[in-house]
């Protein structure tokens, strides 16, 4: 089993609510440092980077959305917002793939949306994470969409955005843990489980099935994230 201290230290502490105000992020914040350890980062809406930022030290990273949650706002938007996030502070971008152009026979917008981020994001030494919606695809998109993510860059591929009712799985964890293996890309291309992800049990299935792939230590920030937000107040209290 990996230990309470293990799953903490892998976490994206995440508050994605239309309802979130400053006092809710800073409450997000002092949170991501608690008895346990520290997160690996904190995932907020990019108005909220440059306080989160401020609230947190160096070792934790500052994380935001774009192209959120629906996957087709236009490049210019989510270019913009990413030029805006990395300004205010951010070091992680979690970007939506267009996975619905993807189905419409439009490969080449995603790929070429995600070549374009990652460079953005790599030029300011910050890191890429597309969220695919795996809930919204069938086995061979998830594996095609992972392919072209890889391809074009990415830094992570992450499940799900949290905002539709199929979230993380451990079916779809383990082909997008295949398509890295078979990309031979393990070290620079790193895996998010997000939406859904509460419990203890969850989270230590998915970090043990990472680690059957590919070694207990690649479970770890670099490579491996889980994107929670109640998942952390159930580590604390039980």
């Amino acid at each position: 089993m990996f230990t309470k201290n293990q799953i903490v230290q892998v976490m994206d502490l995440t508050s994605l609510n239309e309802t979130d105000t400053p006092a809710t992020i800073i409450a997000l914040c002092d949170k991501a440092r608690n008895a346990l350890g520290d997160v690996a980062a904190v995932c907020v809406y990019l108005p909220f980077v440059a306080l989160a930022k401020s609230r947190l030290p160096e070792t934790v990273a500052v994380a935001t959305v774009v192209n959120f949650p629906t996957g087709d706002e236009p490049a210019e938007q989510i270019i913009a917002d990413t030029q805006q996030a990395l300004q205010d502070g951010a070091n992680e971008i979690d970007m939506v793939f267009p996975y619905r152009a993807f189905q419409q026979g439009q490969a080449e917008v995603g790929r070429d949306l995600t070549a374009k981020i990652a460079q953005i994001c790599h030029e300011k030494g910050a890191k890429l994470k597309v969220i695919l919606e795996t809930g919204a695809l069938n086995d061979e998109e998830i594996a095609q969409i992972a392919q072209i993510c890889i391809q074009a860059g990415a830094d992570f591929l992450k499940t799900s955005t949290g905002k539709i009712p199929q979230g993380a799985s451990l079916n779809a964890a383990a082909i997008l843990l295949q398509v890295i293996k078979k990309s031979g890309k393990q070290d620079g291309v790193g895996i998010k489980l997000s939406g859904g992800v509460r419990e203890i049990q969850a989270a230590h299935d998915f970090m043990q099935q990472a680690a059957d792939v590919f070694g207990a230590d690649w479970v770890q920030a670099a490579t491996f994230r889980i994107g929670a937000s109640a998942l952390l107040d159930n580590i604390l209290k039980n």
